[in-house]
């Protein structure tokens, strides 16, 4: 019989087993392979074991570190798959079965033996004067059959609790939904909480190490610049879909370096791309310290964070949550193309997995907006002509209105809260004039209503018109309501004005509000694309002295010669991106109208408030609220940014199953009320192309409406406003002239006074909390790093240097020579002796988005 035959007769004394003790019980039990498998996984009790489970599946991970072991363990195929032996397979399993059954075996024992055998227990009356508690224990019983809370929770941490009690600590066990309560507390309260709580309560929760190794071998572990497209299709599977939408944002991070343990890389430098527009995996990965001074010196920082986020489009009334796949940190620097390239790419290999990309959304920024033109073909070359996946709709000729070409790969949304932002940015603007007839649109009529009457009528304050608070969507919505545009119909000059806010009104209706109906969406996107058109026109009919002189005549404004010449045409208008933002959101939002009236998608496809980068903007919100409670700061380093994600990653999974574990979590009142509102479908009963075309003449019917007390001769046609068949063949040509002429300014990616950015500022002076070598969350990541036993250690002014370590954490050091001696430096050592400055982001987000 082998050595390394499974014994079953295991006494208790191994489920005590730590460290040491535990590995050559492994190594005994299994072979130094299996030992050597659970050392790098940093699997060192039986408990923890047990939990984990399937030791294999860190054997998955694309990473050259685990060459030498995965020749251990299996084989490499010549088609390059990996094939672990069905013989320790067989070990393995055969362990961990007997290690749970006599773990199973101990736990009813002490249950057992705590009941003293007895079915009557008798107090003395001593007994309860010291212990009053037994009383309320007694009353409590009684009451559990009756109680009209949910009690299964809490009967299992008082069972679990007493029964660790009276053992000895080496031998406490604790109930999955006791791990998956204290993961959840850990991860929403900090380390400094979960630890008070735990000392505080004895034998309630597990240790620290415990609850790291349980996040550490989740599932949805993500890695800098690796797309996780497994997990996506296990998360799809789960809500029964195969039909997504990817959500693309970045974010500002304090550009520092940090070293990461599990993938043996430096996070931190800006990840170079390939052809395919994709972050090049493990770039910065070394074993030489001369090798990474040189990427401190020629390899830029990586000052911005890109995330990918897929939205399932399920019928399921839960677990529709976002998944995040991918992020990797970038200096800015890379062009559309690589945009598109990178939308193909993620698109093939999700078509591969067998999910339908429906379409993309981003924010506006300029090289994402020019990728969708391309990929659209809207005003541009179309990029997928001869793809096998083509979608098709059958458009009425008389659709003189629908100016985006029938057949695309896939549909693209800007993201409507940002459409809003800059909308009311640009009216805020002390640099433009915003001119529509005679009307000049600017803040005064808002301030006037702000003097002269109630709060109560309008809601609104004098913050809500700061110009130099750029991302304050609530803003744009409050100084767009309803009874905002009351009002405004009775302050002198304010035309202009009321039917600029209409225009941010219609695009929140469209694309923002969950309880719009669809057909009124597209009535409402289409009043926002009508509104433009029509003031598109006329300014590009006017000649630029004219606009100057309209100005000069409607306000104080000195026209100069030199403000003449420094001013163009569409300083009197919205921006080029706005404008083409609204036409581009407009025709998708039909585009999916038509695909789903003819059959060839579900209804879910038309649950465009989903569709859209706010989930993204949602996942760098929870980032931030989970840093340490001691800290001021807010923000992140690349590394802690995916660290921080793998907690919520876990933390989202716990709640998923909050059903089967009884655990509830707290809701914000507001939310829960949208989400008792908000049905996952659409109504499409009434869906069909004449509907949606009826609703796109009446949207034109109330923009022409809006328009004519304006009495613009330009717009007129035998004293109204022109049809929508004449509109819509002036604004295409227009538009296709624009994108002729301004070829040159609009492919200027460095920026020009048309290009508006949300980008934050990277140049921030201000101290920052996450700066620190010694934050919380970096010993996280080196618990068991930083103890070594056995070494010689020696100091060089603040830095430990060791003379050796362990072999298996020897990756994780740089081996240098210092005066002649051969010693050891830890890679996260080597980024702080490194860094020359001390780089950070202001605390306060909002100050780097304001005006400058």
């Amino acid at each position: 019989m082998s050595k390394y035959a499974s014994n079953t007769n295991f006494t208790e004394e191994v489920l005590s087993f730590r460290e040491e003790s535990f590995y050559n019980f492994i190594e005994q039990q299994c072979g130094s392979v299996v030992r050597e498998i659970m050392q790098v996984q940093d699997i060192s009790s039986v408990d923890c074991l047990l939990e984990i489970g399937n030791i294999f599946t860190f054997l998955q991970l694309d990473s050259e570190e685990l060459t030498p072991i995965k020749r251990k363990a299996g084989i490499f195929l010549n088609d390059g798959r990996f094939i672990l032996k069905k013989g320790l397979m067989y070990k393995v399993e055969m362990f961990i079965n007997n290690l749970r059954s006599l773990n199973q075996r101990n736990t009813t024992y002490a249950d057992h033996r705590n009941s003293n055998s007895s079915s009557d227990i008798i107090l003395t009356e001593c007994l309860l004067e010291r212990l009053p508690f037994l009383k309320t224990l007694i009353v409590y019983s009684k009451l559990i059959a009756t109680c009209k809370y949910d009690l299964t929770f809490l009967n299992v941490v008082l069972n679990s609790m007493i029964r660790n009690l009276i053992t000895e600590e080496t031998g406490f066990r604790y109930e999955a939904v006791i791990r998956q309560f204290a993961t959840g507390l850990y991860i929403l309260g900090g380390r400094t909480a979960y630890e008070f709580i735990r000392l505080n309560i004895p034998a309630f929760l597990p240790s620290v190490q415990i609850i790291q190794a349980y996040i550490a071998a989740s599932d949805n572990h993500l890695t800098e610049g690796q797309f996780n497209y497994e997990g996506v299709v296990n998360y799809f599977n789960l809500n029964q879909t195969q039909l997504g939408f990817v959500a693309e944002d970045a974010t500002s991070v304090v550009p520092k370096v940090m070293y990461d343990t599990t993938s043996n890389t430096f996070i931190g430098f800006s990840l170079p791309l390939d052809s395919n527009g994709m972050p090049i995996l493990n770039s910065y990965s070394t074993d030489s310290f001369t090798r990474l001074e040189e990427w401190y010196t020629n390899v830029p920082r990586a000052t911005l964070l890109n995330v990918y986020l897929i939205q399932p489009l399920s019928s399921s009334l839960s677990n529709t949550s976002p998944y995040i796949f991918g992020a990797y940190g970038t200096d800015n620097r890379f062009e559309s193309s690589d945009v598109l390239s990178r939308w193909y790419q993620i698109y093939q290999r999700f078509k591969a997995k067998g999910i339908r990309i429906l379409g993309f959304s981003t924010d506006c920024d300029s090289r994402d907006f020019h990728s969708m033109r391309t990929s659209l073909g809207f005003f541009a070359n179309f990029a997928y002509g001869d793809h096998s996946d083509l979608l098709k709709i059958d458009l009425p000729n008389t659709w003189s209105w629908f100016l985006m070409q029938h057949q695309q790969l896939y549909i693209c949304f800007q993201d409507a809260i940002h459409i809003c932002t800059k909308l009311r940015n640009r009216l805020l603007s002390q640099s433009t004039h915003l001119l529509l007839g005679e009307q000049l649109i600017n803040m005064k009529p808002l301030l006037y209503l702000i003097n002269n009457y109630s709060k109560l009528d309008h809601l609104l304050v004098a913050s809500d018109l700061n110009p130099k608070d750029r991302q304050n969507f609530y803003s744009a919505a409050k100084i767009s309501n309803d009874n905002v545009l009351i009002l405004l119909e009775q302050i002198p000059n304010s035309l202009g004005l009321n039917i600029y806010l209409q225009a941010i009104r219609s695009v929140r209706l469209a694309y923002i509000e969950k309880n719009t109906s669809f057909l009124d969406r597209v009535y409402h996107a289409w009043i926002s694309v009508f509104i433009f058109h029509l003031w598109c026109l006329w300014i590009r009919s006017m000649d630029k002295k004219d606009l100057d002189l309209i100005l000069s005549q409607v306000s104080n404004f000195n026209m100069t010669p030199e403000n003449q010449k420094s001013q163009t045409k569409r300083q009197y208008f919205i921006t080029y991106q706005s404008h083409f933002s609204i036409e581009i959101n407009a025709h998708c939002l039909v585009y999916i109208a038509m695909l789903v009236s003819e059959g060839k998608f579900p209804d879910t496809a038309l649950n465009v408030w989903l569709q859209n980068s706010q989930t993204c903007e949602s996942t760098f919100r929870s980032a931030r609220a989970i840093s340490n409670i001691f800290s001021a700061g807010v923000n992140f380093t690349v590394s802690q940014f995916l660290n921080r994600v793998n907690k919520l990653s876990v933390l989202q999974n716990i709640k998923s199953n909050a059903n089967q574990n009884n655990l509830r979590f707290p809701q914000h009142h507001k939310l829960h009320r949208t989400t008792q509102n908000t049905s996952t479908v659409s109504n499409t009963t009434n869906l069909s192309k004449t509907a949606i075309e009826n609703r796109v003449l009446e949207a034109y019917e109330y923009a022409a409406k809006l328009f004519s007390p304006l009495k613009i001769k330009q717009l007129l046609r035998y004293g109204r406003i022109k049809s929508i068949e004449e509109t819509s063949r002036c604004i295409s040509r227009e538009l296709e002239a624009f994108w002729s002429s301004d070829i040159n300014i609009i492919n200027d990616l460095t920026g020009n006074s048309e290009i508006e950015s949300d980008n934050e500022q990277n140049d921030e002076t201000e101290t920052n909390s996450t700066d620190d070598y010694n934050s919380e969350e970096e010993f996280e990541l080196n618990d068991n790093l930083d103890m070594i036993s056995n070494t010689n250690i020696s100091t060089n002014r603040g830095v430990r240097l060791f003379t050796n370590v362990k072999e298996e954490l020897v990756p994780a050091y740089f081996k240098i020579k210092i005066n002649n001696e051969n010693k050891f430096l830890h890679k996260q050592a080597a980024c702080w002796v490194l860094e020359k400055d001390k780089r950070s982001l202001s605390a306060n987000r909002l100050s780097r988005v304001q005006g400058r």
